[in-house]
């Protein structure tokens, strides 16, 4: 297994972040992420980042700033993961996406997503599970 490198783009607005739900298909558990994805090979973490939500869900953003650049090491799908994280704080150009109540997102062949706008005490009560949990501390 390799280290991953990911580029991940946190959205704030009115006191909620957009994420998607991803399932974890071996222990069937439920949780929370925010839009991004892997940093390919000489592709800096902003480039990767704009790329991704264009590719994902078809949104320009322009990044804030960079929030911070930390390791996650999690187990899902059957399997230990090891990753760095670049974090960056992001807004969209086009402020209608802020007025979307849920966004339909694509990552690849048959893996789509909806990305909806959850408020941030949902996650920092637990109700609901954010991974990684370090964006915890961004909030």
């Amino acid at each position: 297994m390799n280290i991953q490198c990911v580029s991940h783009g946190l959205a704030i607005h009115q006191n909620r972040i957009l994420v998607y739900k991803v399932t974890d298909r071996v222990s069937r558990k439920s949780f929370f992420r925010l839009i991004g994805g892997h940093i390919e090979f000489e592709e800096s973490a902003p480039e990767a980042l704009i790329r991704e939500f264009k590719e994902e869900i078809d949104q320009s953003i322009r990044i804030v700033k960079q929030l911070n650049t930390f390791e996650s090491m999690f187990f899902y799908n059957g399997k230990n993961r090891h990753e760095f994280v670049s974090l960056f704080q992001i807004e969209f150009i086009n402020k209608l996406v802020y007025k979307q109540n849920s966004i339909i997102g694509n990552e690849g062949p048959n893996r789509t997503f909806t990305a909806e706008w959850i408020f941030i005490e949902e996650f920092k009560n637990n109700n609901k599970i954010l991974y990684p949990p370090d964006i915890l501390d961004y909030l």
